[in-house]
């Protein structure tokens, strides 16, 4: 019963955010190769992700990470990174980020509840300013021992320090498929939904994602 309530909570989220949006015409692909480092409660980690809109068929923006972790118990988790952003799509500005990161993850009976708080400072050289970004991610899942598909649902909420106003939110349905050794594939549909211009847009986008952790 708990685990019906968790799926009619999060349809609910995803199906009034996608109420909301005033205009949804666009489809675009998020694409990333993610390395993870353990050594026991410490992790190292680097992502490459490229962004594309316009139908697929321009560039948005791409993006390198790298950073590094550490487990404090089974539920509890805390990360620091940097990102170096390049966006076409407004112009090739570039950005400097700063990011800090706490996951909270809840488990019982192969469900597992995560709530994620990240925070990011972000640097525009070109226009010598900074920004602060909050994003708060829930995000629930389910993990059958016979089965290597792990499918969840997962909503995302970015909020601006600097105007204290909503800037955008991402409804998120996918699997996460475990090719054994370290190796995973994460493969989702996402419905985005951002402020253009004082209006609510939104766009539908397809996601593949490579990980391996060693």
């Amino acid at each position: 019963m708990k685990k019906v309530s968790l799926v009619i909570i999060f349809a609910l989220a995803l199906a009034v955010g996608a109420a909301s949006a005033q205009t949804s015409t666009d489809l675009g692909t998020w694409s990333s190769i993610q390395l993870v480092k353990t050594f026991g409660a410490p992790y190292a980690m680097a992502r490459l992700e490229h962004r594309s809109c316009d139908n697929a068929g321009s560039t948005e923006c791409w993006f390198a990470m790298a950073g590094g972790g550490y487990n404090f118990n089974k539920w509890l988790k805390g990360d620091l990174s940097y990102e170096y952003w390049q966006i076409p799509a407004a112009g090739d500005m570039i950005q400097h980020k700063a990011v800090f990161c706490l996951t909270e993850t809840l488990r019982r009976d192969g469900l597992s509840i995560a709530l994620r708080e990240k925070y990011e400072l972000a640097y525009n050289p070109d226009a010598d300013s900074f920004s602060n970004t909050l994003r708060t991610r829930l995000r629930g899942q389910y993990k059958s021992e016979d089965s290597i598909f792990t499918p969840y649902l997962m909503y995302e909420f970015f909020s601006s320090f600097d105007t204290s106003k909503w800037v955008r939110s991402l409804h998120y349905a996918g699997t996460e498929v475990n090719l054994g050794g370290g190796h995973s594939l994460d493969i989702f549909y996402m419905y985005h939904i951002y402020d253009k211009g004082g209006l609510t847009a939104a766009c539908h986008l397809i996601g593949l994602g490579y990980t391996l952790v060693f």
